[in-house]
C-alpha cells in the first residue's frame, strides 16, 4: 500500500471483473423471486432508457444472453479504462450512450439469431440500469441487500463515490499501482460501470460468495436455490467455455478473472466439493493471469 502498511486479511482489493459474478447472482436471486425471467428480453424491465439493435429498432436480446455475453455487444475503443476520480462524473446513461471517452460507442445488440461470443463490459451496464430500473434503487444497495448483507460481508462493496470514501476512511484499501509500478492519481480509479467491474473485496469474502454458490449447487444454500446455481454453471450450447457471470474452468469448476488499471485477481472455486480459492493484487502486471504468476498462485493452494 502507498503508506507502507503492511497488507493483511482485512485489505479491500479491486475485484474488478469479478462483480459479474457478483451481478449474475444478485439477477439469479430475482430470478427466483419472479422479479424477473431471464429468458425474457432486458427491454421488458427497462424503463426510460432501451437496448436498441444496431438498425434502430428495439432489441429482443433476452437477459440471459447479457449475462454470457452473447446479446451482440460490442464495447467502444479502449473503453472502461482510465477514470479518475477527480474527473467529471460519468453517467450510466452516458456509458450506455457512448458520450463520453469511458465508452465511446453507443450500446447496441446485433440482429442476427447467429450470435458470436463477445465479451462486454457494456452488457453488464445495460444490466445495470436493468435492477435498478426493476427495484428502484442503486445498484450498490442491490447488491448489499441481495448477496452482502446476507452473508454477512462487512468489506465487500460495489464502489460508489461514497462507498469509496467511507472504505477509504477506514484505511483499508488497497492503493491502485499501474504497470510502471506507480502508484493510480487519487490512490483508486472512479469506475462508473459497477456491475461490470465495480466490486471491491477482500479474499476471505469473495471466498464467502464462491463458497455460497457451492452450497447451493448442493441444496445446502438458504440464499440461493439449487436451480439457479446450476443455472449459472451450465455451458452455453454454441460456447461450452462460457457460464451465467462465470467462465468453466476443469471437471466441476468455474472461474472468474478480474484485471483493470490498479489490480488483478482470480477466483475459482469446485462447485461439487466446495473447495475454493482466489488471488488478489494491487498492482496491474500488464499481462494477463497466465503470465502474471496469479494463475500459478491460485493453482498451487494460495487464498490471497
Amino acid at each position: 500500500m502507498e503508506d507502507n502498511k503492511a497488507v493483511d486479511e482485512n485489505t479491500i482489493f479491486p475485484a474488478c471483473s469479478i462483480s459479474k459474478f457478483v451481478t449474475a447472482f444478485c439477477i439469479m436471486r430475482l430470478n427466483e423471486q419472479g422479479l424477473i425471467d431471464i429468458y425474457k428480453p432486458v427491454n421488458d424491465y427497462l424503463k426510460d432508457w432501451k437496448l436498441l439493435t444496431s438498425e434502430g429498432g428495439e432489441s429482443g436480446a433476452p437477459i440471459r444472453t447479457l449475462l454470457n455475453h452473447t446479446a451482440g455487444i460490442y464495447d467502444g475503443e479502449d473503453a472502461f479504462y482510465g477514470l479518475r476520480r477527480s474527473d467529471t462524473s460519468v453517467s450510466l446513461l452516458d456509458i450506455l450512450e457512448g458520450r463520453t471517452s469511458y465508452n465511446n460507442r453507443p450500446t447496441r445488440a446485433k440482429n442476427t439469431s447467429e450470435m458470436n461470443f463477445e465479451y462486454s463490459d457494456a452488457g453488464y451496464c445495460v444490466l445495470q440500469q436493468m435492477l435498478q430500473d426493476t427495484l428502484s434503487k442503486s445498484f450498490d444497495d442491490i447488491a448489499r441487500e441481495l448477496v452482502f448483507d446476507p452473508l454477512g460481508l462487512n468489506s465487500t462493496f460495489f464502489a460508489s463515490p461514497e462507498n469509496v470514501d467511507l472504505f477509504e476512511s477506514k484505511g483499508i484499501m488497497a492503493t491502485g499501482y499501474d504497470d510502471k509500478g506507480e502508484a493510480i492519481p487519487g490512490k483508486y480509479p472512479y469506475v462508473p460501470d459497477l456491475a461490470a467491474s465495480g466490486l471491491w473485496s477482500t479474499p476471505t469474502e469473495l471466498l464467502k460468495i464462491a463458497g455460497e454458490l457451492a452450497k447451493a449447487i448442493n441444496g445446502k444454500s438458504t440464499l440461493l436455490k439449487k436451480e439457479s446455481a446450476e443455472e449459472m454453471v451450465k455451458p452455453d450450447e454454441k460456447f461450452s467455455w462460457i457460464g451465467l457471470g462465470l467462465f468453466m474452468g476443469g471437471e466441476n469448476e468455474v472461474v472468474s478473472n478480474g484485471w483493470g488499471e490498479n489490480g488483478q485477481c482470480k477466483l475459482k472455486v469446485n462447485y461439487r466439493t466446495g473447495e475454493a480459492s482466489v488471488v488478489m493484487a494491487n498492482q496491474n502486471p500488464g499481462v494477463d493471469q497466465s503470465e502474471s504468476g496469479i494463475e500459478w498462485l491460485l493453482d498451487n493452494g494460495f487464498t490471497r
